[in-house]
Parts: C-alpha cells; structure tokens; sequence
C-alpha cells in the first residue's frame, strides 16, 4: 500500500508523518471490514451500533445518537430496522415515557458477534506472514493507539 503524501498544510514532523500513515492504514482497513461485513447481512453502521450497545448496555436513542455521531432521525431509522429484525428491542423510559431506550437482544449479540469474528479472521490471515517480533511491534503500536482513543 503506496501511503498518500501528507496534506500540504501539514508540516512534515514526525507526529504528522505517523498520523498520516495512521489514517492511511484505518481507512484502508475500514474498506476491507465493510466487504467482510456482508456475511452478516448488516450495514457497517447498524453492526456499529450494535456493537456500542453490547459494550455500552442499554442506552437511549439520545445517547446512541452522540456515541455514534449521527443525528438522532439516522439512529431512529436504524433502531426501527433493527427492531424488525430481532435484533434489538426498544422500552421507554419510567419517568419520562418520550425517552426511549434500546436494548440488544441474543439474536442482536450473535449478529454482532458473528461480524466481529469474521473481522479478526480477516485480519489474522493478513497477520500471518509476520513473525513474532514483528507481531509484538504491531501489538504494542496498537495498544498505544488504543489508549490515545481512550
């Protein structure tokens, strides 16, 4: 993968150079996961939120909403869908009934789990030409950028 040049309002520091090689590499792999996500029948989005769901708990639409970065009538769309599908189930709220909150069912859970198997599948067979210095590297790297995220 020929990585893309960096920006041209970007000055070219290491932090900048690293960053783009990151974005370069996530985008490539977001590629890749929504053709291994057709096996499950779902949208990358609805396995998303799906998946913030399973991490989550039982959230409202509201929070569904802000935790996915769509607007709340995309989250409705997809929880009615989802919702016919078995996939989760919707209750509203004890004080305030105009609150609704969603929650994974099994089905939901093995339809989330089923995708997210399949992208570690996916990924390990791109990971088996390296050897295990090489694989510590890449763990290490990861976990790095995973607390960033966090």
């Amino acid at each position: 993968m020929d990585v893309p040049p960096l920006p041209a309002v970007l000055r070219r520091t290491p932090t900048h150079l690293t960053a783009n090689m990151a974005e370069a590499v996530l985008v490539q792999w977001s590629r890749r996961f929504r053709t291994v996500e057709v096996g499950t029948g779902l949208t990358p989005e609805r396995l998303e939120l799906l998946a913030v769901i399973a991490a989550e708990g039982t959230m409202s639409a509201g929070e569904l909403s802000g935790a996915l970065g769509v607007t709340a009538p995309a989250v409705t769309r997809m929880v009615n869908g989802l919702e016919v599908e078995g996939l989760v189930r919707k209750s509203t709220g004890h004080l305030d009934r105009r609150i609704v909150f969603v929650h994974l069912t099994a089905a939901g859970r093995r339809v989330m789990e089923r995708g997210r198997a399949n992208r570690v599948r996916d990924m390990a067979a791109n990971l088996r030409g390296l050897n295990d210095r090489e694989l510590a590297q890449l763990d290490n790297g990861l976990r790095i950028l995973r607390l960033l995220l966090d």
